[in-house]
C-alpha cells in the first residue's frame, strides 16, 4: 500500500457550510476505508492543533445558526486514533505567537528544515 501525506496547509474551508473541515473529513473517510494516510498542518492550519479553542454555534438573528460548531482538535485526535501520524510545523506555531504547551499532544512537532525528509518517505503527497 502507497503511503500518502496530506499536507493541510488552507484552514477553515467550508466550516461554516459543511461543519467540519472538507480535508480533514476526507482524510480521515479515506484512512477509515484503509488508506496509510498521515496530515502535516501548515499554515493557518496549525491552529487546529491548539487544544483550548472553545468554538461556540453561531446565531444569525433568533432563528438561524450553526448548533455544532467544529472541534478540529478532536477530528484530530479522532483521526490519530484511526492510526493516522499527525504532524505540524514548529515554525508555523511560533509564526502565529502560539505556544507548544497549547498544541494537542497527539500531533508531533517537525522543523520546517525536516520537512523535505518527511515528504520523501512518503509516495504519495496530497496539498490542500
Amino acid at each position: 500500500m502507497k503511503k500518502i501525506l496530506s499536507v493541510v496547509d488552507t484552514a477553515y474551508r467550508a466550516t461554516l457550510e459543511e461543519q467540519d473541515d472538507t480535508s480533514l473529513w476526507l482524510n480521515h473517510a479515506c484512512r477509515n476505508a484503509g488508506a496509510s494516510i498521515d496530515i502535516l498542518l501548515t499554515g493557518n492550519a496549525v491552529n487546529y492543533a491548539v487544544k483550548t479553542q472553545n468554538p461556540k454555534a453561531l446565531h444569525f438573528g433568533s432563528s438561524r445558526g450553526v448548533a455544532h460548531p467544529n472541534k478540529f482538535h478532536e477530528d484530530l485526535h479522532q483521526i490519530k486514533n484511526s492510526g493516522a501520524k499527525i504532524f505540524y510545523l514548529i515554525d508555523d506555531i511560533e509564526e502565529r505567537g502560539i505556544s507548544k504547551s497549547a498544541v494537542i499532544s497527539d500531533v508531533e512537532g517537525i522543523k520546517r528544515s525536516q520537512m523535505a525528509s518527511l515528504i520523501d518517505s512518503y509516495e504519495h503527497i496530497w496539498h490542500w
